[in-house]
């Protein structure tokens, strides 16, 4: 499903959301990704697709287009999320940049995306040791005001 952009403008807001909307589409039939997203997203699509054409539009195109906090997002996410969700987003990020894009495009997109799920899952680890330790400190006190 190659498609070709003019080279003068290769990363545009057209590549972008034709790039979203081919991922999304993928992650949506993925076995291990279509359920996390179908319980948080359900059927409203549509609002998820165009915050990810302007976070990517922002993160490539420097548009100042989105406005959120994808920290929070993805820390506010239960069941917990984990590596293996991550390597199955970008295995698939991956795929679909390789078919759309010439190979160092493609490339910076993925780079952008290691980057962005590395941080995402680093913060997602901390906070869960955090409120695993949080947990045992209050178990503790409890057990030490019972005794």
């Amino acid at each position: 499903m190659l498609v070709h952009f003019a080279a003068e403008n290769i990363v545009s807001e057209e590549s972008i959301a034709t790039l979203i909307d081919s991922f999304y589409s993928r992650v949506r039939q993925d076995e291990i990704l279509g359920p996390v997203f179908a319980e948080k997203i359900g059927n409203e699509w549509e609002p998820h697709l165009e915050t990810m054409r302007a976070f990517w539009s922002s993160l490539m195109l420097a548009s100042g287009r989105y406005k959120g906090n994808p920290m929070m997002k993805h820390l506010l996410l239960m069941p917990r999320i984990g590596s293996e969700h991550f390597e199955r987003w970008l295995s698939i990020w991956k795929q679909t940049t390789a078919e759309l894009f010439p190979p160092a495009t493609a490339e910076v997109f993925v780079r952008k995306a290691e980057s962005m799920a590395e941080r995402l899952l680093e913060t997602i680890d901390r906070y869960q040791v955090s409120l695993d330790q949080a947990s045992l400190d209050h178990a503790f006190a409890t057990k030490s005001t019972l005794t």
